[in-house]
């Protein structure tokens, strides 16, 4: 499977409902709830509309119109973290008086690093997700180094929406550092594929019914089941 040769970069769990008052009387008491469960957190940002727990790997956002729970560097989606999302969503839902949801998704990002972006473009183009050219094309050199793909499925309908993002992306890092300390200012550049995954439910999600941690499960399931339907690794 074409997974098990990239780690986990960011996992975002989101929920959208209808404004919800009530967490101008109720944030503080929601914020305390919420470090109980995870534990480390600790306030960075408190706004009436908005307030954001933080720790390393760890980022809770909760909001008037919707919430947020963003994992960093997890090597799965294990039963633990399931068991945390499950709790805080309950929580949210019952202190916020929510009865009726508009969308809940979960985005995953897997990365693969490379030692240079035409090796990361190279191992996306060897994927055949599109008809790559054999020869010139658009006045353009087919020898460029940033010659890439940048790919994105989409399945959707009015209830639920699943979509594939493919990518090869440098990062760079840039800082202006004290002359007396440093030479000269750092500079670093990292080179990685990404394998986006979003998938959500979409319309009138009664709340009450709905089940967090058997729908995470689905998303690993599904995820897996179907990614080398789409993608073929190169033999």
């Amino acid at each position: 499977m074409i997974l098990d040769s990239f780690t986990i970069h960011t996992i975002v769990i989101q929920m959208q409902y209808s404004e919800a008052f009530i967490l101008w009387d109720r944030a503080g008491q929601i914020s305390s709830r919420i470090v109980k469960i995870w534990p480390g957190l600790t306030l960075v940002d408190g706004q009436p509309n908005q307030q954001t727990l933080q720790t390393k790997g760890v980022q809770v956002q909760t909001g008037l119109k919707q919430s947020t729970i963003t994992l960093r560097g997890e090597k799965s989606l294990d039963a633990q973290r399931i068991r945390q999302i499950k709790e805080t969503f309950e929580l949210l839902r019952d202190l916020l008086e929510l009865s009726e949801l508009t969308r809940v998704s979960a985005r995953a990002s897997y990365v693969r690093k490379f030692k240079s972006l035409r090796d990361a473009n190279s191992a996306l183009i060897d994927l055949k997700i599109v008809n790559w050219p054999t020869e010139r094309v658009f006045d353009q050199s087919m020898d460029g180094e940033r010659n890439g793909i940048e790919v994105q499925l989409r399945f959707e309908d009015k209830t639920s929406f699943s979509v594939l993002r493919l990518k090869a992306e440098e990062i760079r890092l840039e800082m202006e550092m004290d002359a007396d300390f440093f030479d000269e200012p750092i500079k670093e550049s990292r080179y990685r594929m990404v394998i986006d995954f979003d998938r959500g439910v979409l319309g009138a999600i009664d709340a009450a019914k709905f089940r967090m941690d058997d729908w995470l499960k689905g998303y690993v399931h599904v995820l897996r089941r179907d990614i080398n339907k789409v993608i073929q690794p190169k033999p």
